[in-house]
Order: structure tokens, then sequence, then C-alpha cells
């Protein structure tokens, strides 16, 4: 059995909004996981500049599965490291053994490790092949199409980042092929259906990446307009389809 304790010492006054990311998004994402025995969570008695997060695991494995190989950071929610100074963790076994060093790392080191997770994150190849088979078969003939992967791993850069279309870095392609891909496969059902299958392949880190963006893994990412192509949308993405999707959580 493992115990992981997080401790976040946060801003002054931050301690409610960072309460509510833990509540609306870290608690179901924990209390989901197979391996999570246990968990608790609040400001310790008498502090209002700290947060702690106590988890119990069945085994080290069951935390990998969740926390990923890097299981002995902080795993940090989008959204909630402006929010802290510093966040710590370790471990302990069921006798209360330290197992691991203290973890600790600054918010403005997250903030930076958040912003590059979000912009670099790419579909591994399992991802890319669960994808490929929902996507439509294309006519061979005429001018040659832009490849699919790229164009799909172009259509998650905006929809992940709410950058506007017009800045998509050029290693996607086109942003016009995107928007027009995105749009085909948005009437014909596809898009649901890709997302859908991504979901149930993304690890926790994956996960809050994109629930930083969406909101709502069960909501499904959806295409903004023209004209946003080459204007940035004010704060937090907001146009995201009602559409609910299986294999979220």
């Amino acid at each position: 059995m493992i115990i992981r304790v997080f401790r976040a010492r946060l801003k002054p006054g931050k301690l409610a909004a960072f309460a509510q990311v833990y509540e609306d998004y870290g608690r179901p994402m924990m209390r989901a996981a197979s391996g999570c025995l246990a968990e608790r969570a609040g400001p310790p008695a008498g502090r209002r500049d700290e947060f702690v997060i106590v988890s119990v695991w069945r085994d080290l494995e069951s935390l990998k599965a969740f926390a990923g190989e890097t299981w002995q950071e902080a795993i940090i929610l989008p959204g909630e490291a402006v929010l802290l100074h510093t966040a710590s963790v370790r471990h302990f076994d069921e006798s209360y053994h330290s197992l691991t060093r203290a973890y600790a790392v600054s918010g403005g080191v997250l903030c930076e490790r958040e912003v590059a997770a979000v912009r670099e994150l790419r579909l591994s190849d399992a991802q890319w092949e669960r994808a490929r088979t929902l996507l439509p078969a294309h006519n061979r003939e005429g001018r040659p199409r832009a490849d699919d992967r790229r164009t799909l791993e172009g259509i998650l850069y905006i929809l992940r980042t709410s950058a506007p279309w017009g800045e998509l870095p050029r290693e996607y392609g086109s942003p016009v092929t995107c928007w027009r891909r995105l749009a085909e496969w948005e009437t014909s059902g596809v898009w649901e259906r890709v997302w859908a299958a991504l979901l149930e392949t993304l690890t926790t880190r994956e996960r809050l990446i994109w629930v930083g963006a969406v909101g709502n893994l069960r909501l499904t990412p959806r295409r903004r307009t023209r004209k946003s192509m080459t204007t940035p949308l004010p704060g937090r993405p907001q146009s995201y389809a009602k559409t609910s999707v299986e294999g979220a959580g």
C-alpha cells in the first residue's frame, strides 16, 4: 500500500479557487482510478494558505498507472499553478515509512511546464491507429490530399491551445485545410467518434491537459468560426459542443 501526500502552499486568497478546481476535476479523476483506495483533501486546521491531498493506493503499480513514470512528481491541474507558490509530494508505505524524498517545485516552474505540455502534446502511434480506423476513406484521384495524421494533430493543437487558426504552426500544414477537414468530420459525425476513441487512450497527464482546454472531457471540442482564424478568443475557450460521449471520466 502506498500513501501519497500532496501539499500546496497557496498565494493569498486563492484557497477557495484551488479547492474548486480540485473538486471539479481532480477528485473525480482520482476516485475513478481503479487503484485508488481512499482520498481526502482540504486545508489543514487553521491554515488558509495550504491545501493537502492524501491518497491511498493499492500498490506502486496502481499509482504508476494513474500518475505515470514520473509518479514521484506533483500532478497539477491546468489553472492550479497560477494559484500556488510551491507544491510538494511525498510517498510512504503502510507503516508510514518514507519511500521518497520530498519533491517540491515552484508555481512559476509549473506554469512553464503547463504551457510547454499543452503546446507539445502529440498523438502516440497507438492513439493515431485508434483514430485512423475511424476516418473516412478518400478519393485517391486528383490533387494529393494533405496527410490525415498531420492534419488531425493540427486540429487538436488549435482545440487544445485555443490559438486562432491563423497561428497554427507550419509543422501542421495549412490552417485552412485543418479547419475544413474538421468541418467535414463534424458534419459526418466522424469527429465525435474520433474524440470518444481518443479519450479511452489518454493518460492521466494528457487528460489533465485536455480538461484545461475543454473543461469537461465528456464534451466534444468543436470548430470555431472562420473569423477566429485570425482573432484569438478572450480567456478560456467557450465554443464547445454540448454533445455527450462515452469513455470520459
